[in-house]
């Protein structure tokens, strides 16, 4: 399974972005902009016509595009609608920043098997939901709501938690430390840890893979894919 589109997207969808002040949707695009990303972006909010000089679109039909990548940064109710308009566009690679999930009790899980059910219907990749986002620094991707983009190096890394990632984000800045890729997974509703580590283990910028997880799908699996790369 390639990963290519969350790591190296033309063009990135922000569903939920926003020129207010400390929320995440405004956060991530303030991230993705000072980060120098050289793809196209598309803000996607009804209540705005431009958010720092980008045309915003009411929805992702109305973009007249097919974005490599859509961030989804709405409460979680809202979240099955913009999954159905992405299968009416084709969209094939989805990061679900939103919480309120399965983390919060048998409401959000049932909003979450209802989100998995039609991302597996059309063909759809998830990273999230719950998660901090990814960061590509070669490619100049930030795409989350951590701190500012990191040095290019070779350390791939990946966490279950978001503020983990955050404090990493943090002392590698501080301390200059380079990463290849980093992915916040979250609830891994779709793309778990084992996804992410055989990416890794083929992508040749990674030649360390760190991270932190809370739970592991199955453990003799993982066990042997690490000792296979």
């Amino acid at each position: 399974m390639s990963l290519e589109n969350f790591f190296n997207p033309d063009s990135v969808a922000i569903v939920g972005a926003s020129e207010k002040k400390g929320k995440v949707g405004a956060e991530i695009l303030a991230n993705m902009l000072q980060a120098g990303y050289k793809g196209k972006i598309f803000p996607v909010n009804r209540k705005a016509e431009t958010i720092n000089g980008l045309k915003c679109y009411p929805d992702i039909g109305s973009i007249g595009h097919v974005p490599d990548v859509v961030i989804i940064v709405i409460p979680a109710k809202a979240v099955p609608e913009v999954m159905q308009q992405c299968t009416k566009v084709g969209v094939k690679s989805v990061i679900i920043i939103t919480a309120g999930f399965k983390e919060i009790g048998k409401e959000g899980q049932a909003l979450e098997q209802q989100v998995i059910q039609i991302a597996k219907q059309a063909g759809i990749r998830i990273i999230g939901p719950n998660c901090l986002g990814v960061i590509v620094p070669a490619n100049n991707l930030n795409a989350s709501f951590g701190g500012d983009l990191p040095s290019s190096g070779s350390i791939g890394y990946l966490s279950q938690s978001g503020a983990l990632l955050a404090a990493i984000l943090d002392m590698a800045n501080e301390k200059d430390i380079g990463f290849s890729k980093l992915i916040s997974i979250g609830n891994k509703a779709d793309i778990n840890e084992l996804d992410i580590m055989k990416s890794l283990g083929d992508d040749s910028d990674t030649q360390v893979i760190a991270g932190y997880l809370e739970s592991i799908e199955d453990g003799n699996i993982f066990v042997r894919e690490a000792e296979k790369i």
